[in-house]
């Protein structure tokens, strides 16, 4: 019998209201996904859920994990990696956080991470306007700081003895980019409906993903684009577990210096910016290119 994975997809919201969030949870036998739930979830809640996964749960959140090295570096210099900066986020509000974001912002822009310049359709985590990713990065953040302490691994980190589940930034987007299925239109507008259809129906074999009981779940995710892609980003999760080589990993090295990313790590090193600013995990490899 094939050998049994926990799988968790979350379509994350740092929205005040905290009713937004979606998770989907299911278990990966082969390729083989069976879905168990599809459901709304408080931040709490799922926080809880997350750290009481099995060590060898993967779980895909569709959050940015970190911020740009040139904003870390006004927020808390000396940063060098991720837990720095989750730390300091639990110490403070969201206010507090929001006009640091604004004073950098009104002398700097809105600047990319690094590993954001292999995905065109990322915005900046500092971005305010629709869609405001802001409060989602620093509420996931705080979350981040919790789950690490509790001892759950989150590449590229190193473990560091990290026994509990694997959490994986995603973008369900981004995913459905490499399935080649609509990954814009699908949330708003007249053809919104169509497009989530037409998602559904090529999920599996786009993905190469069996899920047998998705056909259960189908009125939920045509009517809630958030229940989508906590579906999508729990496929994305399953691949992670099928096959690293499918994703495209920081490098320990200079990378790809034509993408739009942000300011390059100081020691031009794309692995050590990563474990600063977080990375994005895609498939990107679908098609056998690499």
């Amino acid at each position: 019998m094939a050998e049994e994975t926990t799988i968790l997809g979350v379509d994350y919201s740092g929205a005040l209201a905290d009713k937004n969030t979606w998770a989907t949870k299911g278990v990966l036998r082969g390729n083989v996904l069976t879905l168990i739930f599809c459901e709304p979830m408080p931040r709490a809640e799922l926080t809880a859920k997350l750290a009481s996964l099995p060590a060898d749960a993967v779980a895909a959140l569709d959050f940015p994990f970190s911020v740009p090295q040139v904003f870390a570096e006004r927020w808390l210099p000396g940063a060098k990696t991720m837990p720095d900066l989750w730390r300091a986020a639990a110490a403070m509000d969201l206010p507090d956080f929001m006009h640091l974001r604004d004073e950098f912002v009104a002398q700097h822009g809105e600047p990319f991470r690094r590993g954001d310049g292999y995905f065109p359709e990322c915005y900046s985590c500092l971005h305010k306007a629709n869609p405001n990713m802001v409060p989602m990065t620093f509420r996931g953040m705080r979350m981040l700081n919790g789950l690490w302490q509790a001892g759950c691994r989150v590449p590229p980190l190193p473990d560091g003895g990290h026994p509990g589940p694997l959490l994986l930034e995603s973008m369900p987007g981004a995913a459905l980019r490499a399935f080649g299925l609509p990954f814009k239109g699908y949330k708003k507008g007249q053809r919104a409906v169509e497009l989530r259809r037409k998602i559904l129906d090529g999920l599996e074999r786009r993905s190469g993903v069996k899920i047998p009981n998705l056909a259960w779940f189908d009125d939920r995710c045509i009517g809630n684009d958030d229940c989508l892609d906590s579906v999508v980003a729990s496929v994305a999760a399953c691949l992670w577990s099928l096959n690293h080589a499918l994703f495209r990993l920081p490098q320990d090295g200079p990378g790809d210096p034509t993408t739009r990313g942000g300011t390059p790590h100081s020691d031009g090193n794309e692995l050590a910016a990563a474990r600063l600013e977080g990375w994005l995990y895609a498939p990107v490899f679908l098609n056998g290119d690499h």
